[in-house]
């Protein structure tokens, strides 16, 4: 139990988050709010959004109307090789249409915004440590809401994202309704207590990240920017119950996706039976895992997948998955002895059934 809530404090930590340059903004049909006023029917057909006190950046102009990936990076060469290891991989498309984003601190270094797709890695205002991660996610809420994005999905650098399936999940969801998707249950009783919907049902998990809508975005950047950075700014509580907690607050539903995998995987099987299945997301990927993971999901010959699992994998485990960082130590033993769950042995990782919806 102990190892348990010590994850899903982890997870709660780790959660995705995004701040952008800002420059003049350019002329918007929209709604603007800011002032108190809640949007009306009308805004239903208005996915652009003039929020007071921000002004968008260059890099979202390709956001109105689609579903964009934010990712949160530091000036840490760990943060950077599992950043290249997304746009690798999954991130590739979205990155090429200006769909994905990743944004560092205000000491991000020059020469790792060219990596990838120049312009998708910004340099942000905020600083680069853990209690400004809030700042960061603040400010890509409100870039979200400006540019009308019809989803904004959260998350980090250590998760891989089946885009795909994530794009046709979406597909038969409304944008303009106030709704967020994610793994919900975490926070009750210990953040947001003067909100009932938070301590009867909790918060998002945000090791899965989090996909919110348009109009949940833009309920969230009714009182303006400098209002939303008042409250991320000074609290120190994880990014993820910040938002959780004014997604309750705005009367926003978080809906259960049980396809968002929040949880560590050691075992080379239990990758591949995620991978078989139809999933969300994954967390805890290591930069090789990664490459191995992406070629497995499409299918990439044999030739492709041997020279990436043996740099993944040590004996069917996925390498630097028995750290002290993850407290898994014990579990990656018993990986090791039955060599990913490839042959009998002790290995008694989590199990994962996977149902197509």
């Amino acid at each position: 139990m102990a190892a348990e809530r010590s994850l899903l404090l982890l997870a709660a930590l780790v959660s995705a988050c995004a701040a952008l340059n800002a420059r003049a903004p350019p002329a918007q049909e929209g709604l603007r709010l800011g002032g108190g006023h809640h949007a009306t029917n009308a805004s239903k057909a208005t996915k652009t959004m003039a929020v007071r006190g921000h002004a968008v950046s260059e890099v979202s102009a390709s956001w109105t109307g689609n579903v964009v990936y934010a990712i949160f990076t530091s000036a840490i060469p760990g943060y950077h090789d599992a950043l290249l290891a997304q746009l690798d991989t999954w991130a590739a498309r979205p990155a090429a249409q200006g769909r994905y984003v990743a944004v560092g601190g205000n000491n991000y270094p020059a020469a790792w915004q060219e990596a990838g797709v120049p312009g998708n890695i910004l340099r942000s205002e905020c600083r680069d440590d853990l209690s400004s991660i809030s700042c960061k996610e603040a400010a890509l809420l409100a870039e979200g809401a400006a540019r009308g994005a019809d989803w904004l999905y959260v998350i980090g650098e250590d998760n891989y994202v089946h885009t795909g399936n994530v794009e046709a999940f979406l597909s038969s969801k409304d944008p303009d309704e106030a709704v967020a998707y994610g793994t919900v249950g975490c926070g009750k009783g210990l953040f947001c207590r003067d909100s009932e919907l938070f301590n009867t049902l909790g918060g998002f998990c945000g090791g899965s990240g989090y996909i919110i809508s348009r109009a949940a975005l833009q309920l969230l950047l009714v009182g303006g920017a400098p209002r939303l950075h008042a409250i991320y700014d000074n609290t120190r509580w994880p990014n993820d119950m910040t938002t959780s907690c004014q997604l309750r607050k705005h009367e926003v539903r978080l809906a259960v996706v049980s396809t968002m995998f929040g949880f560590p995987m050691i075992g080379i099987t239990d990758y591949e039976a995620v991978a078989r299945g139809f999933f969300l997301t994954v967390h805890y990927v290591r930069p090789a895992a990664m490459r191995w993971f992406h070629a497995f999901v499409q299918g990439a010959a044999d030739s492709v997948k041997r020279p990436l699992e043996e740099a993944a994998f040590d004996h069917g485990c996925a390498r630097g998955m028995g750290g002290a960082w993850l407290g898994l130590a014990r579990e990656y033993a018993s990986c090791l002895a039955s060599e990913g769950g490839r042959k009998a042995g002790t290995w008694n990782n989590r199990r994962v059934s996977i149902a197509r919806p």
